[in-house]
């Protein structure tokens, strides 16, 4: 988006979320209980066609039933139907297909079998929503494949059935393909079947378990796949032919995570298999339940850094309890699936990167929410909506993902956890509401979580804090005051909120309770003496918006060394190194940077350090250069780039031009060289062409050196 759109989008006063553009969504009305679907289908890749028979065992719901109604898109032509082998009338209207048959008894089922073929599905269709994708690059043939894509409503596009969460069904897909191709489905592979001539095979896969219809998948092409197992269950690793040698890399971390999740919600990975297929043209992931589908462009290598596929996989490992496993009833309730992902994906940075790690995602949900909210605010559960899929916003992931941070911080890690065990066990391969977990999680703890559910998942907005505090010598007291400042004409509450007040004293920091419950409050915090520094909610516990830190220049220096949160200690540094910090205050700043060796930082950028190009850091940045973290050599690599040429540091970045290096710092070395002695290192930047990287960003660096402008 432009800066000029993106400008007007911020002024829009009228949210997508209120009449006339939003109206009331509930749950869709069923005739039947579906509870198996069979789907055939034969792709034809040269032509981009496909035709399919499905058949739907249904349970009818209500006696005496002469219609019954199904799903089939606009990109599929229905050729004939039958009922119990009968041929019966049927119209498909837009994408309800509503089928006669023979006057229903609640406890006989039906089978329906629905013949059906692609219609115009030779243009590159769909525009980046759902259905029966064809993957087409004109300029690289290697490129070719399909996949589909069912959420929030599109497998009917491709598969007709009943598309729509509040049924589950258990399921088998058998796909036939040429011959050189594999397919990956959802549940367990039972067979595969070469045609008589030996140029097609069909792929049957089954899932035993009942699950949503939006979850249905199937990928298609030529693969590279690299199988393993854990705790039983099938790993298959999967991704475009000639791209194996990321897998690894990728995936390497899959087991600690199913491990990981497992363990923490006491329910142990519920499918048969787990396969993460990377496609191309896929956009982000997709959680088909034993099947996610990945964008390949997400694939990388362990010289780009630290485990950087695992943001996108947690997330998606997540989904297979929450959403797959648990799946909310109608769209009204996406954060049960989207929230939880997100706050999985948080949780398991926790677990491999440590508080720090964990910290800053909460941090990146919040600013992410925070620049949706300029535009629009909504209640986290919501039946008054645009569209489905307009309930994938930014309130959805990363509001809702904070939220239940907040509920964790808020019952405390026992309770809460011991509440998502309780509601993924209790309500397993069943589509719920959000009445259900909060039960769940009432049960659990014995904390009526009504009232913040009220104010945080029901109510739109969030607080806006402003804090100040001076120092009573007199009394010994640290007076406190906060105010909260949020809109409350859109619904927005006064938050009722216990949270801490941290004092920095001697290098220690002592926390002491607060509850906020009013518009304006003030507390009085009884010290021995006046604090270095002070922090309202310095483990940031809660969602919130601080509008401006009113921290003093004192104060900073402590909140560096000291603070509880990264977040905190990250800021404190980019304001200690704002304009032209004394010589001191950068000692300050570097003494503390150096005991940052973990490869999870406390200070995840030192930019502020290097816009100094103080050539006194020398050898502070040529040390850097050996940090356990990718970024941070990364960083140091582009801050002696920024000073004079020395012979000690072009020896160091010749040495780093090499295959083994983080590709980043590789790129830093040859730019830096580059714009030092073009001519000099002219033979190293032609064997630079040779080093292989991911997207060949090496080469394309050695590319721009060798040009005759120096890149």
């Amino acid at each position: 988006m432009t800066a000029a759109l993106l400008a007007l989008a911020l002024t829009q006063t009228q949210s997508p979320f209120a009449p006339p553009r939003a109206s009331m969504h509930y749950a869709l009305d069923r005739t039947c209980d579906l509870q198996n679907v069979t789907i055939d289908i034969d792709v034809d890749y040269p032509s981009r066609t496909y035709v399919g028979h499905a058949v739907n065992t249904l349970s009818p719901l209500r006696s005496g039933l002469t219609e019954i109604k199904l799903m089939a898109g606009k990109g599929v032509q229905i050729n004939g139907i039958t009922v119990d082998g009968v041929a019966t009338k049927y119209r498909h209207e837009d994408k309800s297909l509503f089928i006669t048959v023979p006057k229903t008894t609640r406890s006989k089922v039906i089978n329906v079998a629905i013949d059906y073929k692609a219609v115009n599905s030779k243009a590159q269709p769909f525009g980046g929503e759902g259905g029966f994708h064809w993957i087409s690059n004109n300029t690289d043939p290697t490129h070719v494949g399909f996949w589909t894509q069912g959420e929030s409503e599109s497998n009917c596009e491709w598969a007709p059935t009943w598309d729509y969460p509040n049924d589950m069904t258990t399921s088998e897909t058998r796909c036939t393909v040429q011959a050189d191709w594999d397919v990956i489905g959802n549940g367990r592979l039972i067979s595969t079947k070469l045609s008589a001539d030996g140029k097609k095979k069909t792929y049957d896969w089954k899932m035993t378990q009942p699950h949503a219809t939006y979850l249905l998948t199937l990928c298609g092409g030529p693969f590279d796949i690299k199988k393993d197992k854990w705790e039983g269950v099938e790993l298959w690793y999967v991704v475009p032919r000639g791209d194996g040698k990321y897998i690894d890399g990728s995936f390497g971390d899959t087991k600690d995570m199913l491990s990981f999740y497992s363990k923490v919600l006491g329910v142990k990975y519920a499918w048969p298999k787990y396969a993460q297929d990377a496609m191309y043209e896929f956009g982000g992931g997709m959680e088909n339940v034993s099947a996610t589908t990945l964008g390949s462009g997400s694939l990388t290598e362990p010289r780009e850094g630290f485990w950087r596929m695992s943001s996108l996989n947690s997330h998606e490992l997540a989904h297979q309890w929450f959403g797959d496993l648990v799946t909310c009833k109608d769209w009204s309730d996406t954060w049960l699936n989207e929230s939880f992902a997100t706050f999985m994906q948080d949780l398991y940075f926790e677990h491999s990167q440590g508080k720090n790690g964990y910290d800053r995602e909460i941090q990146g949900n919040i600013q992410g929410y925070l620049f949706e909210a300029r535009r629009y605010k909504r209640p986290i559960s919501t039946k008054m909506y645009p569209s489905a899929d307009a309930m994938f916003d930014s309130h959805t992931y990363p509001k809702g993902g904070t939220v239940l941070h907040t509920l964790r911080r808020f019952l405390g890690d026992e309770a809460f956890f011991n509440g998502l065990n309780l509601y993924l066990k209790t309500w397993r391969h069943t589509p719920v509401e959000s009445a259900q977990l909060r039960r769940a999680m009432t049960e659990a703890s014995g904390v009526n979580v009504e009232p913040f559910w009220t104010q945080w998942f029901d109510k739109p907005g969030h607080p806006v804090l402003d804090y100040t505090w001076t120092w009573d010598e007199a009394n010994k007291n640290a007076v406190v005051t906060v105010k909260q400042t949020q809109d409350l004409s859109d619904g927005t509450p006064i938050y009722v909120i216990p949270t801490k007040v941290g004092a920095i004293m001697g290098g220690n920091v002592v926390e002491m309770p607060v509850q906020l419950n009013a518009a304006s409050q003030e507390f009085h915090i009884p010290l021995a003496s006046k604090p270095e520094a002070l922090i309202l909610d310095p483990d940031h516990d809660f969602l919130r918006q601080i509008a401006e830190l009113h921290w003093s220049p004192e104060e900073l220096l402590p909140i560096l060394r000291s603070a509880p949160s990264c977040v905190d200690r990250q800021e404190a540094l980019n304001r200690l190194l704002r304009e032209s910090p004394s010589d001191d205050v950068v000692n300050a700043v570097v003494e503390q940077v150096k005991k940052d060796k973990e490869q999870s930082m406390i200070f995840e950028s030192v930019a502020p350090l290097t816009r100094l190009k103080k050539e006194s850091l020398r050898s502070f940045w040529m040390d850097q250069l050996n940090h356990v973290n990718m970024d941070r050599q990364a960083e140091a690599a582009r801050a002696l780039g920024q000073l004079a040429q020395d012979p000690a540091a072009t020896a160091k970045f010749q040495s780093l031009v090499n295959d083994k290096a983080p590709i980043n710092v590789v790129i830093a070395s040859i730019q830096t060289l580059a714009r030092w002695d073009k001519k000099g290192n002219a033979e190293l930047f032609k064997k630079a062409l040779l080093i292989p990287s991911h997207r060949d960003r090496i080469k394309a660096a050695a590319t721009a050196a060798l040009s005759s402008d120096g890149g």
